[in-house]
């Protein structure tokens, strides 16, 4: 019999479990169990999450419990199906599906995975007649119609145009599979695709986009080679390899791949680089001396710009500036990113700002952007926001985009905004789209879209920025004219100068939206807001970047968002001092806690942070805080 207590926990459990906060939700679930030591439904659901966590073991016991509790529980059955199937216990999968179908015969996921585990076995006449009961009950069920064709192929009964058809649809399934994050079987349905047509191009480069992501670069590469037999002119195949190449340090081979790229899906490019190599090959430029101008804003002062000469001809609409210091890794990859968009140097200039790299990348950058790209190499390392500003300063044209040389810009970047911001009201100052975060691989990791599908003025920005900084560099671009009226990036702020400085322009000015996700920011253990955070500084910076905005936010608003900011960001750094002392890293776990209060010090934040020490999860830190202060030494002389 279910408590009404246990249902009420139950309720709190899935709500846990669906918010994915998976440590409260297995404390829930337990907690039914201890009123009800055989509830089927928190058993079931603790099988679910511990398949989530990688513990297989731990799942089947579960659904096993559940079957003999309660043996018509037709999801415990099919979870145990699926189960073995992923094993490949095939036998075994069989038993279990035909178990849930036994309790749901109109099943059609159950009908096309006992279908499939029997084709597994080789009983081709058995699966074929489940999948067309899958398809009696859904005629538009694609995975069933692929299965069966994939069936039909095995017993050698389909014609050619037959294969055709079945080797596309089994491509549009690893599409959908790949784009829900399931690669397993993504592969698997392009791999089919290829046995059903050898030449079919789209399954070979999906092929090697899915084995690219997962690391399995040897067999990536064989399939985009298979790809360039089949069709030489295939653009999109060699940015590909070029990113395997660079990946493997082999800067040669991926130089001729992203060349090769660039000349197929970008004429201009193409024209450039077939002019004589001596015309457009470039040598090192020592960044000139630079001269800033200085501006007040509120009661703070931040170096400038000074304007474009009025008689400056041919000034482009873009200046891209790729800052970089002391890493190849990434650089041809975030070029080509931008190469591919180049409209020729009257819409657009291309300047790579050196911090004084140990060994200069001219020919590097050269290599892949010569005749394109101007490359300057600073005499002495200016630090991250003074490098900006170097690039910022050297530009002619009239919007500006800065990019770290690990971030990439997807297809339709530049035309996309230019379109909108060459017909904006002048109010605008800056503009920024939609974004994602990616990691070493390449896989998207996170996805911003601040305002849906919404295209113009940013509504409420002031606020939405000034509390904390939604956005990330490659999204974001500015007016030079901005610049030059405004300042540029803070030069003490080593965390937060772009932060700070988009806020300065929330001020005063209007800032587009473009809603398609157009840039990619490069999350890893190199990245410089990574080796900031290590250092312990955030704190301070994020501190001093809200102590400066609160001078020239609107009168009326000042003082709700610079408290709400200080507020959100002890919220952030508490959160991950949790992380930290979830994976056992106290030290820096304390760090995070320090600087929480550095950003937040009133009474309620304090008091707060003690309350959190009182957490069991916080126990670790708060007993290496205790035996810090029993270690003290105490003067009792003085007292």
């Amino acid at each position: 019999m279910v408590t009404i207590s246990s249902s009420s926990t139950l309720q709190v459990a899935i709500k846990y479990h669906q918010a994915n906060q998976l440590i409260e939700a297995e404390q829930s679930y337990h907690q039914v169990l201890v009123e009800e030591p055989n509830h089927p439904e928190a058993l079931y659901r603790l099988g679910v999450l511990a398949q989530q966590k990688g513990e297989l073991e731990s799942a089947e016991k579960f659904w096993n419990t559940v079957v003999q509790v309660q043996p018509d529980f037709v999801k415990a059955w099919f979870s145990l199906g699926n189960l073995r199937l992923a094993q490949q216990q095939f036998s075994q999968a069989v038993t279990a599906y035909h178990q849930a179908l036994a309790l749901r015969r109109d099943s059609i996921p159950i009908c096309n995975n006992l279908g499939y585990a029997l084709q597994q076995q080789g009983l081709f006449d058995e699966a074929i007649n489940y999948y067309q009961k899958a398809l009696e009950l859904k005629p538009d069920f694609s995975e069933a119609e692929a299965n069966l064709g994939n069936t039909l192929h095995a017993q050698g009964k389909l014609s050619s145009e037959q294969k055709l058809h079945y080797a596309k649809l089994n491509n549009k399934l690893g599409v959908a599979h790949k784009k829900a994050g399931d690669l397993q079987n993504a592969v698997t349905y392009y791999r089919q695709a290829i046995a059903l047509q050898p030449d079919l191009l789209e399954a070979h480069y999906n092929l090697g986009v899915v084995l690219q992501e997962q690391g399995t670069l040897e067999e990536a590469i064989a399939c985009y080679e298979r790809v360039q037999q089949i069709n030489p002119n295939y653009g999109e195949v060699y940015f590909n390899l070029g990113s395997i190449y660079q990946k493997q340090n082999q800067f040669p081979k991926a130089v001729g791949a992203y060349r090769q790229g660039l000349s197929l899906v970008n004429p201009h490019y193409a024209k450039a680089v077939a002019v004589d190599d001596s015309t457009y090959t470039q040598l090192e430029q020592a960044t000139p001396p630079i001269t800033f101008e200085e501006v007040i804003v509120g009661k703070n002062r931040f170096p400038a710009i000074s304007p474009v000469l009025a008689s400056a001809e041919n000034r482009p609409f873009w200046t891209v500036v790729v800052t970089v210091y002391n890493r190849k890794s990434y650089l041809l990859e975030c070029l080509a990113s931008v190469l591919r968009q180049w409209q020729g140097a009257e819409n657009m200039e291309i300047i790579v700002m050196d911090d004084s790299s140990s060994s200069s990348l001219a020919e590097l950058v050269n290599s892949i952007g010569g005749g394109i790209v101007r490359y300057y190499h600073n005499q002495q390392n200016l630090g991250l926001p003074g490098n900006w500003n170097a690039g910022v300063a050297l530009s002619r044209g009239q919007w500006i985009h800065l990019l770290h040389d690990d971030d990439l810009i997807l297809p339709g970047f530049y035309e996309r905004l230019q379109q909108s911001l060459e017909n904006c009201p002048d109010s605008v100052g800056a503009a920024f789209t939609g974004y994602e975060n990616i990691n070493d691989r390449g896989q998207v990791i996170f996805t911003q879209k601040l305002y849906g599908e919404y295209r113009g003025i940013a509504p409420n920005w002031i606020e939405g920025i000034g509390i904390g900084n939604p956005l990330n560099m490659p999204a974001v671009v500015i007016r030079r004219a901005t610049h030059e009226r405004l300042g540029v990036y803070h030069p003490e702020l080593k965390y937060t100068p772009d932060w700070e400085l988009y806020k300065r322009i929330a001020a005063t000015d209007d800032w587009w939206c473009e809603p398609e996700v157009l840039a990619r920011y490069r999350e890893h253990s190199q990245n410089a807001t990574t080796e900031l955070s290590l250092a312990g500084n955030q704190g301070k910076d994020i501190s001093r970047a809200i102590e400066i905005s609160e001078s020239y936010l609107p009168v009326e608003d000042a003082a709700n968002i610079t408290a709400k900011s200080r507020s959100f960001y002890w919220q952030n750094f508490l959160a991950q001092a949790t992380h930290l002392l979830k994976i056992g890293n106290v030290n820096a776990a304390a760090v995070k806690l320090q600087e929480a209060l550095i950003v937040d010090s009133s009474p309620e934040a304090v008091a707060q942070s003690f309350i959190w020490l009182t957490c069991d999860e916080a126990a670790p830190l708060r007993d290496a805080i205790a035996h810090k202060l029993i270690s003290l030494p105490i003067d009792f002389d003085n007292n």
